[in-house]
């Protein structure tokens, strides 16, 4: 098999090539695997080029986390996966003589089977570009399930890019009624064509105002997606105040886990470069909530994503038209940094 590995390279900060290296002896326990496709998370991959966070330091190097592809050799010791098999993947092993945050943007994957970090097979006989979000759309799945919504709650999502995005969708899926906010008025025509109650444009003197006509008690579930100071400070304003609880104390305990909806939810799913310090009283005018700050998305969110796909529960069509051919990254990403308003995300075809 080809041997050599074309990957985007973030050689320095703002600045993008393609490269190429080459590719390892896959392992006993692992597979390679043929990149299809690969999806930005915009978020993430243009934060790390512009080098003021986790990549500070470590350039040049591979991006990327989400990508969709086929299996072209598995290990010795691998049983059950077979040659031509379809997989979603996330973070891969590295490729020797390149740094990787976290090396997903590469025309091969070497990658694990078992862990953490494993590839998952996708169904058998489907197009692989209706996966190509999958891993993205799991980050946002496991912060909007964490929070247990139930059908009818309100929920406020801060920020409206593409996490925002599908949480936005997530919460629609379990029947929430949906507001959003967004700087950027493209990000809130989809949200409006997807059935949000109300989607309002931040920056505004009355923005919280605004938000609050729509429900006047305020939420029971803020989900902070926007990554900025201003936007997590936003969120803790509008959450409403816990039902009392005139219960006793056996009904009290057994309704933590039945009756999540008693207390107000305030879900951070974002990464903050400056520092965010939220003590109790930033959380305004609320007697009692629960904060949550879910860490990556596991196996099972990912699991139950696929399966969710493959009913129909979130259409790519929905969220991208076309791939990029990956020869044109460096205009791609450019694109994508300089016109939010333009362009909501990327996927390349390798």
């Amino acid at each position: 098999m080809e041997r050599k590995v074309k990957s985007i390279v973030f050689t320095e900060p703002g600045e993008i090539e393609l490269q190429t290296f080459d590719l390892s002896d896959c392992g006993k326990d692992e597979i390679i695997c043929k990149t299809i496709y690969t999806f930005v998370s915009p978020g993430t991959e243009l934060r790390v080029l512009s080098g003021i966070s986790e990549s500070k330091g470590k350039f040049p190097l591979i991006p990327g986390y989400s990508w969709v592809g086929k299996i072209i050799e598995t290990g010795s010791d691998v049983k059950g996966w077979k040659i031509g098999e379809l997989v979603t993947g996330r973070n891969v092993l590295p490729v020797q003589g390149i740094n990787q945050l976290w090396g997903g943007q590469s025309g091969y994957h070497r990658t694990l089977i078992k862990g953490y970090d494993s590839a998952l097979k996708l169904p058998e006989s489907v197009d692989p570009w209706d996966y190509v979000h999958t891993e993205v759309a799991a980050i946002a799945y496991r912060g909007v399930s964490c929070a247990y919504p139930s059908e009818g709650e309100t929920a406020i999502v801060i920020g409206q890019g593409m996490i925002g995005a599908f949480v936005a969708r997530w919460l629609l899926y379990y029947g929430a009624r949906v507001i959003v906010m967004d700087i950027v008025e493209s990000r809130l025509e989809r949200a409006r064509k997807w059935g949000v109650t109300a989607a309002i444009t931040g920056g505004a003197s009355d923005t919280r105002e605004q938000i609050l006509a729509y429900c006047p008690e305020g939420a029971d579930i803020v989900i902070e997606a926007s990554s900025s100071i201003a936007g997590a400070k936003l969120a803790g304003s509008l959450l409403r105040q816990p039902v009392p609880r005139t219960l006793n104390r056996h009904y009290a305990v057994s309704s933590m886990h039945s009756n999540a909806h008693l207390w107000p939810r305030l879900v951070f799913l974002a990464t903050y470069t400056d520092t965010l310090e939220m003590g109790p009283a930033g959380l305004s005018q609320v007697e009692g909530s629960v904060v949550l700050k879910p860490g990556d998305r596991t196996v099972n969110d990912r699991l139950e994503v696929i399966d969710k796909i493959k009913k129909g529960c979130l259409p790519v069509k929905d969220i991208i038209e076309k791939p990029v051919p990956v020869d044109e990254c460096v205009k791609a990403y450019k694109n994508l940094r300089d016109e939010p308003g333009k362009y909501s995300t990327l996927a390349f075809e390798w």
